[in-house]
């Protein structure tokens, strides 16, 4: 068996110190902005589909070049250092006749501009009636959950007399639509977390059957009820 070596010489080549590792700063992202489908100029194969964004300021740089052609435009936003836009000349042919369907898709929901397709609903009365609710909702302060919405729902298609074949009867449609109008969900925790907000309804819908029986002047409010119990004490006692 042989011996150990009793040289001093490293056993392995020996190795470089790393270095310190350098973080990149993270990029500040603006939620607020239209999404872009703008790149870096590379060499893509087929077609890019563009946000609305993307092809309002095409049409920007039309009217600021009218002397380019169409060609020429598709040239410049394909070779662009800095925010690259790869489209097709038929395509921006097709979009700037319905230039004047899009400045006012534009307006009609907080995402538009950020979508790349026209998102098909079925029924927009009723999707402007349950915005209206959900913005007086908002303005009292209130919270509203997803099964309030879909109930919700179920009311103002009843109301507005829509057919049975149209109406929603799952919830698929409740994450489009809260995407579309920037309708954000919060977890509440603690005492808040630990109510039921339907029960809370139901119960405010049956509290307000009773009042209705009484004269707002004899209706007292919880947080007074100290006052009328203090009052009848010095009464009994005094």
């Amino acid at each position: 068996m042989a011996k150990p070596s009793s040289s001093k010489e490293p056993t392995r080549k020996p190795r470089q110190k790393p270095t310190p590792y350098v973080r990149k700063p993270k990029q500040v992202v603006d939620k607020n902005t239209p999404k872009t489908s703008a790149t870096m100029p590379v060499v893509k194969k087929g077609r890019e589909n563009l946000t609305l964004a993307d092809w309002l300021s095409v049409f920007v740089f039309i009217d600021d070049h009218p002397l380019l052609s169409q060609e020429e435009v598709v040239r410049y936003f394909g070779e662009k250092k800095h925010g690259a836009l790869t489209f097709s000349q038929s395509a921006l042919s097709r979009n700037f006749k319905k230039r004047h369907e899009l400045d006012a898709r534009s307006q009609s929901t907080p995402m538009a501009l950020s979508s790349k397709r026209v998102r098909v609903v079925t029924r927009p009365d009723v999707e402007r009636a349950l915005v209206l609710w959900i913005r007086h909702i908002e303005e009292m302060g209130e919270t509203y959950t997803g099964d309030m919405l879909q109930s919700k729902r179920r009311r103002f298609e009843i109301m507005l007399q829509v057919p049975e074949e149209q109406r929603l009867s799952g919830k698929g449609w409740i994450h489009p639509f809260c995407r579309q109008f920037r309708i954000k969900e919060y977890r509440r925790h603690g005492e808040a977390g630990s109510v039921n907000l339907d029960a809370v309804v139901t119960e405010r819908e049956r509290m307000q059957g009773l009042l209705e029986k009484y004269a707002p002047r004899d209706r007292l409010n919880f947080d007074e009820s100290g006052m009328f119990w203090r009052y009848a004490f010095n009464l009994v006692y005094s």
